[in-house]
């Protein structure tokens, strides 16, 4: 019984090698094409807001005039901003960021032009720059009540608006929704 079990076991093997034994008559295998690496994802988004008296909450009577615009990184999360202005009534006595907000509220401060650590902002003047830049993620705390985490999804729903106000107009001369582009 024993022999028998070794020549099945031997038949089985020689039976499997000849099964695999190559024919010449085989296609060769096609080689494989290497797959070409997607092109890299946009890590960048930018943000913009034109900045005029009828959009601020309430609307008022000044002709001035201003643009936000900005980037955030999505992989550092760095948000820099550049605003422009011009034409106002009277000098500037502050800037911000505000939200969460729709076009028609006015709701409390998110990144102040004038504070913001190593931002510049031209204060006191009728037309001149803001620039800065943030980091938006969970450990930067923006206000006592948002961090850049936050900020970041207000920014992204279309939540915030910047404004800048004025001596004249101390509750905002110009406003722009701000809008992912």
């Amino acid at each position: 019984m024993h022999h028998r079990a070794i020549t099945l076991a031997i038949a089985a093997a020689v039976t499997i090698a000849v099964g695999c034994k190559k024919d010449s008559t085989t296609a060769p295998v096609a080689e494989v094409t290497p797959v070409t690496p997607a092109a890299p994802v946009n890590k960048s988004v930018t943000f913009k807001a034109t900045m005029n008296a009828a959009n601020e909450v309430p609307a008022n009577s000044s002709t001035g005039s201003g643009t936000f615009t900005a980037t955030l990184d999505t992989v550092t999360n760095i948000f820099t901003y550049d605003i422009t202005f011009s034409g106002l009534t009277s000098n500037v006595n502050n800037g911000h960021i505000h939200g969460p907000a729709t076009a028609t509220a006015a709701v409390g401060t998110t990144i102040n032009f004038n504070t913001l650590a190593g931002a510049s902002f031209s204060f006191g003047q009728t037309s001149g720059t803001a620039h800065g830049i943030s980091v938006l993620n969970a450990s930067n705390q923006i206000t006592a009540a948002m961090n850049g985490d936050s900020l970041r999804k207000i920014l992204l729903a279309g939540l915030t608006y910047a404004n800048i106000h004025t001596t004249a107009n101390p509750g905002g001369e110009i406003r722009g929704q701000i809008i992912k582009q």
